[in-house]
């Protein structure tokens, strides 16, 4: 049953990348009483459910006679795989489309205990009950009429996936820029906080040294510096407020597509940030 070719594997794939979307796609959309397309792509397809039950079915399908390696078998392949996953999401996009801290036996957010106990009984259900329609549905279809699909379709998800990727590392780039923006702040923030300090310990020591032109000198010239650094500053800030605005619109249809998606990077009030997003998408439902 297991010994499929690469175009068959590749069928099966599309298949449940499908499936997946239908299947998550209905029941947001069900429960938020609205349409939603779920997803890191814009088209009907999750590649995550797909890479799963193509893994899930590649290391299980040997074991199929033993129900308990199947179990076990499957529950560590999807767990490693939504380890990979979410760890690589963070580390190339800087963003986490899932997040288990708050649930007990979790690690780095990523996986955890009940999570890879339901991926052990969905990888029985896959072997002895989905698989099977699904492998005799896909070979009772003419060969060439599923080449073409499976064509056509390869076509679309990479166009698809390319859009994605751009729009990702064009938010992951200013994730960056944003970085170094509140780096700066922090780098202009301590000078003036050490000025305004030097300042007042030299004006402190003039005063008792009654030294009046030497203290006028250096208010002139703390002054200036002063005024400098606000200037800096001020333009620090307003850049940082640009790069929020840019993202927002980057980061608005990622958080509509996905309710537990994250910004991960060094930057302060990403929580205010994920507020104003979701701000807009409320505003949005009500103007509609």
């Amino acid at each position: 049953m297991y010994s499929y070719h690469f175009r068959e594997w590749l069928s099966f794939f599309y298949f449940y990348c499908i499936f997946g979307w239908c299947f998550e796609s209905i029941y947001v959309s069900v429960k938020n009483r609205r349409l939603t397309n779920r997803g890191f792509l814009k088209g009907p397809w999750l590649p995550l459910y797909g890479s799963g039950a193509i893994l899930v079915l590649w290391l299980t399908l040997p074991f199929q006679k033993t129900p308990v390696l199947v179990y076990v078998v499957g529950a560590l392949g999807a767990t490693l795989l939504e380890y990979a996953t979410g760890e690589t999401m963070v580390r190339w996009f800087k963003v986490r489309y899932w997040d288990y801290t708050n649930q007990k036996f979790q690690y780095r957010g990523h996986i955890c205990l009940s999570s890879s106990i339901a991926w052990g009984f969905l990888s029985l259900l896959m072997v002895y009950v989905v698989h099977r329609p699904v492998e005799q549905f896909l070979f009772w279809m003419h060969e060439e009429a599923v080449s073409v699909l499976t064509f056509g379709i390869t076509v679309c998800i990479v166009y698809d996936f390319s859009c994605a990727l751009r729009k990702a590392m064009d938010l992951r780039a200013m994730l960056i820029q944003a970085e170094l923006v509140c780096a700066e702040l922090e780098k202009r923030a301590a000078e003036k906080k050490r000025l305004l300090e030097a300042a007042a310990t030299f004006a402190r020591v003039a005063v008792e040294e009654r030294i009046e032109e030497r203290k006028e000198r250096a208010e002139q010239s703390g002054e200036e510096l002063l005024q400098k650094l606000e200037h800096e500053i001020g333009r620090l800030q307003e850049k940082q407020e640009q790069l929020k605005d840019r993202m927002l619109k980057r980061a608005e249809l990622l958080l509509a597509h996905n309710p537990g998606f994250r910004l991960m990077a060094n930057v302060p009030d990403l929580e205010e940030f994920r507020h104003r997003v979701k701000g807009r998408l409320r505003n949005r439902k009500q103007d509609r």
